[in-house]
């Protein structure tokens, strides 16, 4: 990326330098933002859609060791029914750090969506929520679910080369927004949890949050700073699985 800077602003002093004996010179300011909207170009993105009345999960789990012919086992058990009655995986955010809370877990957070409960009603009737539970215990020493009905039509959109904070809030107040927008951060998604479900039966927190951060200095400066003192909180530093360029 320092390569693509050098190069673009060399471009530009060409190209100014070139107009004879009265060069127009550009303000830092404006070469900065014509450097920022030519990176921004290149920046892959992508778009979740989610209709009003879905409902959108985030999960993550502790896969324990040696457990891969398992896995196919589950998924080729449960994937067909689901996804007959819709449900459809939506993208991945694998973790890179934790950063609030006790849970340590080696896999990503997975987000998925269901039309709605008459479709989770309907994969129970050929899954059963006891047969779901003996094959996961298997596999995951702790699996989490975290469901939200979708009150409205809502996008949220992933970005390269940004750090995403997948935050679960077990609080009666919520963060002060503001303070997140001051620090630099975006909110990506910020609703309450209606649906939770784990291995260990614990109590099930209040909200799901997904910021955007430039980088993780600025997410740090927040979680360092923030006056709002939750009772507990499950958070960790993660970015969008784009698929590999080739």
């Amino acid at each position: 990326m320092k390569l693509n800077l050098f190069i673009i602003a060399l471009l530009f002093l060409a190209l100014s330098s070139c107009d004879g004996q009265n060069p127009v010179k550009q303000s830092k300011a404006s070469m900065e933002k014509d450097m920022q909207t030519s990176i921004t170009k290149k920046m892959r993105t992508q778009e979740i859609r989610l209709k009003k009345g879905e409902l959108f999960l985030a999960v993550v789990g502790y896969q324990m060791a040696g457990k891969e012919d398992l896995l196919k086992e589950y998924f080729g058990i449960v994937f067909p029914p689901a996804q007959k009655q819709g449900f459809t995986p939506l993208g991945q955010l694998p973790i890179d750090e934790v950063s609030s809370g006790d849970f340590n877990p080696n896999e990503f957070v997975g987000l998925f969506k269901w039309p709605g409960m008459p479709s989770v009603q309907a994969f129970l009737k050929d899954v059963s929520p006891e047969r779901l539970n003996k094959l996961r215990v298997k596999i995951w020493s702790e699996l989490k679910q975290h469901m939200v009905v979708v009150p409205k039509d809502l996008q949220m959109t992933f970005k390269e080369n940004k750090v995403y904070e997948v935050k679960m809030l077990w609080a009666d107040k919520m963060l002060d927004i503001q303070s997140i927008n001051k620090q630099g951060g975006a909110i990506v998604l910020n609703q309450p949890i209606a649906g939770y479900e784990d291995l260990g039966k614990h109590k099930a927190p209040n909200h799901l949050l997904i910021i955007e951060w430039d980088n993780k200095e600025s997410a740090k400066q927040f979680n360092q700073m923030n006056p709002l003192k939750l009772k507990k909180e499950e958070s960790f530093y993660t970015h969008f699985a784009f698929p590999q360029k080739k």
